[in-house]
């Protein structure tokens, strides 16, 4: 790669001014959550298949392109010009609806949806949906077990012969192997997130024994910092946060969120089997766990997502969506309010599993899972805890029993006041009693002395029995249906579930070897990580709007060996790594540039840039500052004293993510997020030239001993480049530091400038060749 400086590009996004032709998933998403239920409610009635008034249809694509007969009714990516949004902000001629105001969040989701570009995806009506059309599609097929291809090139290792049997077709090959310098440094990254040190670049790249690159990515795999990487992709998936959001007057931040996160890790270091991994997040409390109770932990895939303002209908819809879309790439969500519009999903199955996570309740007592560790602090903890619990304790009894006093005992409301004593209170009583309960979630979440515990569910005492509400509204019920998995997954022959919520048995259903989806989506996550694209370019969504696989046949191999393998995500590792594929130099040529431009074919390595957590855990680790601790509560990483602790261990605040976070792709934790983009921002250049955690390390790095300690000028020069770049400087490298040096030393510095040598860590520090992977 070339030794450049990073020097940083935008793109500017421009206002939409014309309808996409295909919008993208994310836009298509938003439209069938937020937009057409609005529509239906409201505007189909006299804008729709039967009466469309004033030429206006609104229930289908090319209807709403067309407009009415004077005309467009949006202008896309301008809200204010565009005749729909003021109507139903009521600021014309022709409010609409013309009897009633819209509600506000539904006027701004219209505007929102118009400023996004108006995208309305075609396909008016629903897709015919059940097994007959299930039938039709690759990703609702049962996993085959196809053969390897031939090749006319030698390939010992099955990945290579089915990459090779695609390109031969085009009259391609594989590019040459990548250098052992490149190779381990791409192995480095790719498993534990860090980069290798100069001696044991040498030592590889000078151990011609065989085996000697398979015994390296075993031992990066038995390196603890292997659970800390893999765990970072899995926690955007399960769109972890240490905080729930807007919750009121409620505490903000959950009280053991790391809990999970911990476990995350742990499961990733021990190559828990996948499917066990799976079955513990969503129903370790219906497992016999026996005297360990710290699977408990796993739960937080559930109870960690964002809190909707306490809307339990919102929440429970982020359940099933982080629970489909996460493990099966299924977008059931979609179905929340009609029938999908794409794949085969009913209303009647997105409300089967509403029943079973509104079944499900988070018990008031989160369940101990470490030991507790007797001392002061700890004595202290449990003391303030009890003299608060107490507080609200007495305040409660003494308002409930002034109340019942002032009724005259429990008559007439008695029986209600047995079940639910909390409505006797009025609101000034509750805002005192959430403010005291406050307090007390604020000591569990900020004590370091409080044991950990896990963000539990468990079942409710009575499982729920669903009912389909018509339109999403929860207020216009519809029919009963049972709580089980979707057809499309199991096929029309299922079974209700029967076991308390059920959450087991969907547990099992997802981790079933029958089921389509589950091996393939999480093999095609970790061939991302690996090769810098998927094989299906939309990992979440395994739907029939995915594009197909670029590689079908190896897709359904990958999977069929990961569950026969017991579904060990390191010996996934293993396949993909050891390929010849995975192994090859990132240099282009013109005959694949000119054949597969986006590299879809894998005729060469994708280059990748460091995340944000590899890149600030790479500073401190060159920097010789890095604390390798394991476990633990989160840190603030952007607060002074700067820690050292691993990225992966940072606070992650749902509500304000800090904006250093936000400039690096950091995905947002509202969300499942399958994929984090890639942009390329000026934020991230003056974060690395100008934050003071930046320049910290900066001088950490010229100040190491192996560095500061050299007084020749070259050898120093050379044991700078080896520290930051784990290699010797070339001879016109060496040129052009001797005379950077030298020009710095004759500037004059101000206090808390960096001098010379510091400048010069500081700018190898900003190279692309410490911020990319070849």
């Amino acid at each position: 790669m070339p030794r450049l400086l990073l020097i940083p590009f935008v793109f500017t996004l421009m206002p939409a001014t014309a309808f996409a032709a295909e919008p993208p998933a994310e836009a298509v998403e938003f439209f069938e959550k937020k937009v057409r239920p609005v529509l239906a409610d409201h505007c189909y009635s006299c804008h729709g298949e039967k009466k469309q008034m004033a030429g206006l249809r609104l229930d289908t694509a090319d209807g709403f392109r067309q407009g009415t007969d004077g005309g467009p009714i949006v202008v896309p990516g301008d809200p204010m010009k565009s005749p729909m949004v003021r109507a139903v902000r009521r600021e014309g001629d022709y409010p609409m609806p013309p009897k009633h105001p819209l509600p506000a969040d539904a006027v701004a989701s219209l505007a929102e949806w118009v400023k996004a570009g108006a995208h309305y995806p075609t396909g008016a009506k629903a897709t015919q949906t059940g097994p007959d059309s299930a039938k039709a599609h690759w990703a609702f097929q049962p996993v085959q077990d196809p053969p390897v291809p031939a090749t006319k090139s030698p390939a010992a290792n099955p990945i290579d012969r089915f990459l090779l049997a695609k390109l031969e077709e085009r009259g391609l090959t594989f590019a040459p192997q990548a250098d052992r310098r490149t190779l381990i440094r791409r192995a480095y990254f790719d498993l534990i997130g860090l980069p290798p040190t100069f001696e044991e670049v040498e030592s590889f790249a000078v151990d011609t024994s065989p085996g000697a690159y398979e015994k390296l990515i075993d031992k990066l795999m038995a390196s603890p910092h292997y659970g800390e990487r893999w765990g970072r992709h899995w926690l955007d998936l399960a769109r972890y946060s240490d905080s729930k959001g807007y919750v009121f007057t409620e505490e903000r931040k959950y009280p053991f969120a790391y809990t999970y996160r911990d476990y995350v890790i742990r499961a990733f270091n021990e190559d828990k089997p996948f499917d066990r991994f799976v079955v513990e997040q969503l129903a370790a409390d219906k497992l016999p766990l026996g005297k360990d109770q710290s699977p408990l932990a796993a739960l937080g895939f559930l109870t960690l997502g964002r809190r909707f303002s306490n809307n339990i209908h919102d929440i429970i819809d982020d359940r099933i969506d982080v629970v489909t879309r996460g493990l099966m790439g299924l977008t059931v969500a979609c179905a929340r309010c009609h029938d999908h519009k794409y794949d085969p999903v009913p209303i009647d199955d997105y409300y089967s599993l509403y029943g079973v996570f509104a079944s499900t309740i988070e018990p008031k007592n989160l369940p101990l899972i470490g030991e507790v560790k007797q001392s002061k602090e700890y004595d202290a903890f449990t003391a303030e805890l009890t003299k608060r619990e107490k507080v609200l304790e007495d305040f409660r009894t003494k308002r409930l029993a002034a109340k019942t006093a002032a009724l005259g005992g429990l008559v007439g409301p008695g029986a209600a006041v047995v079940r639910r004593p909390e409505r006797l209170l009025n609101r000034a009583d509750r805002n005192e009693s959430s403010q005291l309960q406050k307090k007390i979630d604020q000591l569990k979440a900020n004590s370091p002395a409080a044991p950990p515990r896990a963000m539990a569910v468990a079942d409710a005492p009575q499982p729920t029995e669903p009912v389909v509400f018509l339109r999403g509204n929860p207020g216009n019920r519809g029919p009963v249906v049972p709580r089980r998995m979707p057809a499309v997954v199991t096929g029309p022959q299922r079974q209700p579930f029967s076991d308390g919520s059920g959450r087991l048995e969907l547990a099992k259903a997802i981790t079933s070897p029958d089921n389509p989806l589950t091996a393939r989506v999480f093999v095609n996550r970790v061939w991302m990580q690996h090769f810098g694209k998927p094989l299906v370019n939309t990992p979440s969504d395994f739907g029939t709007r995915s594009e197909p696989p670029t590689h079908p046949a190896l897709l359904d191999w990958l999977a069929k060996r990961f569950v026969e393998d017991s579904w060990s995500v390191k010996q996934l590792h293993r396949r993909m790594m050891l390929s010849a594929a995975y192994q090859q130099a990132s240099d282009s040529r013109p005959e694949l540039l000119q054949a597969d431009p986006e590299n879809r074919l894998l005729g060469r390595a994708n280059r990748k840039r460091a995340d944000f957590e590899a890149l600030r855990d790479s500073l401190l680790s060159v920097s010789g500052k890095l604390d390798r601790t394991l476990y633990g509560r989160s840190v603030d990483l952007f607060a002074r004293p700067y820690t050292a602790r691993r990225s992966v261990y940072a606070f992650v605040d749902r509500q304000n993510l800090p904006g250093t976070l936000r400039a690096f792709d950091f995905p947002s934790p509202d969300l499942h997020s399958p994929q984090r983009p890639v942009t390329t921002v000026p934020q991230q250049a003056l974060f690395l030239m100008n934050s003071p955690f930046a320049a910290e390390q900066a001088k950490a790095v010229a100040a190491r001993r192996d560095v500061a300690w050299v007084f020749d000028r070259d050898e120093r020069i050379s044991r700078l480049y080896r520290a930051v770049l784990s290699r010797d400087p070339s001879a016109d490298e060496l040129k052009l530091a001797r005379e950077f040096i030298a020009a710095a030393g004759k500037s004059k510095l101000t206090t808390g400038q960096l001098g010379p040598w510091e400048l010069l860590a500081q700018v190898l520090l900003l190279s692309n060749e410490f911020a990319f992977v070849d």
